[in-house]
């Protein structure tokens, strides 16, 4: 009988063992499951001016955020089954901000440039943007960027423009005058303190209507900008612009991406 019992609990000892071993072997793993469903449930932080017509704009009366931006990644939130969370700042402080992390990635019309890409993983591009030459209204001499040769050309210090006047300026023909605030240029072309600027397309008539200047577009789009959503170079960064992208191929696909540029600009970029 004291045989039988010594084998009873030596039976219920190597059972105990093996039972709190294995445990302690799930608990590593059900710790990952849980850090991995965490971090798929985690908010996206965007950043965007909110003072980009059309693109990423604040409701006078609501406070809130509109615009295409806004509708778009409204529904890449639904589809991710991720909150979307909002971070505003001026430019180029949105961009900023994705570099010191404090973001997951920028939506404001941002343009996508060899040295872009040289820091960040961008999305496809999801649309197209025309960009002409602006002069006051007065101004009947200037249709091409050859007309320029020997003007002033008013831009923001790190506007995309400049990567594409390497190759239409090789010469540096063009005097380039640096702005820091951009409300400032078509200011200041209206006035002749400047030759012309260079406008997205979609937004001339929009700033010549609301800030009253005698402004106008002239000649064809002198370049045709590219744009995408940037994310970290990073594991993360690249795992979030991939879901990104499924996203944005299905809204492409189903005529949400267009239906959506019709509401806020009343045609489709991408045709």
């Amino acid at each position: 009988m004291r045989v039988k019992r010594l084998i009873a609990a030596a039976s219920a000892v190597v059972f105990t063992v093996a039972l709190a071993v294995g445990c302690a072997a799930d608990k590593p793993v059900q710790k990952e499951q849980e850090d991995q469903e965490e971090s798929s449930t985690e908010p996206i932080v965007i950043s965007t001016t909110g003072e980009h017509a059309f693109f990423s704009e604040t409701n006078e009366e609501t406070g809130e955020l509109e615009g295409f931006e806004i509708d778009v990644w409204t529904e890449i939130g639904k589809r991710l089954n991720r909150e979307i969370k909002w971070e505003t700042a001026g430019f180029p402080g949105i961009i900023e901000l994705l570099e010191s992390g404090r973001v997951d990635s920028v939506a404001d019309q941002i343009g996508i440039t060899q040295e872009r890409e040289e820091k960040y993983y961008f999305s496809d591009v999801y649309f197209y943007v025309p960009y002409r030459i602006v002069v006051a209204e007065s101004n009947n001499s200037i249709q091409s960027v050859e007309d320029l040769y020997g003007k002033k050309l008013g831009l923001l210090s790190d506007d995309i423009a400049y990567s594409y006047f390497d190759e239409l300026d090789p010469e540096g023909k063009i005097e380039y005058v640096n702005y820091d605030d951009s409300a400032g240029v078509p200011a200041d072309v209206a006035m002749g303190r400047l030759d012309a600027t260079l406008m997205s397309s979609l937004h001339i008539d929009s700033v010549k209507k609301e800030s009253g200047l005698e402004i106008k577009g002239v000649g064809e789009p002198v370049y045709s900008e590219d744009n995408g959503y940037p994310f970290q170079k990073t594991e993360e960064g690249k795992k979030l612009r991939d879901e990104v992208n499924g996203v944005l191929r299905e809204l492409q696909e189903e005529g949400f991406m267009k239906e959506t540029a019709i509401k806020w600009f009343g045609f489709d970029p991408m045709e």
